[in-house]
């Protein structure tokens, strides 16, 4: 098991276990779905447009990496 990471540009760090960054990838998109995504931005970008799930969702695919 291995923990994969990514950081927000708020400087938030969220991390995930995983076998393989794929299943880290998935389980990070499973956690980060739109509720979590809406708490995240009103907590941590006030003021900023929400982000739609799509948008999170390639930004955890292009980011996440072994920490």
């Amino acid at each position: 098991m291995q923990t994969f990471s990514m950081k927000c540009s708020c400087g938030d760090v969220m991390t995930v276990e995983a076998e393989s960054r794929d299943e880290g990838v998935t389980k990070m998109k499973a956690m980060m779905d739109e509720a979590a995504i809406t708490a995240h931005m009103n907590e941590k970008h006030p003021g900023e447009p929400i982000m739609s799930v799509a948008e999170c969702h390639e930004m955890i695919e292009k980011t996440l990496v072994a920490a």
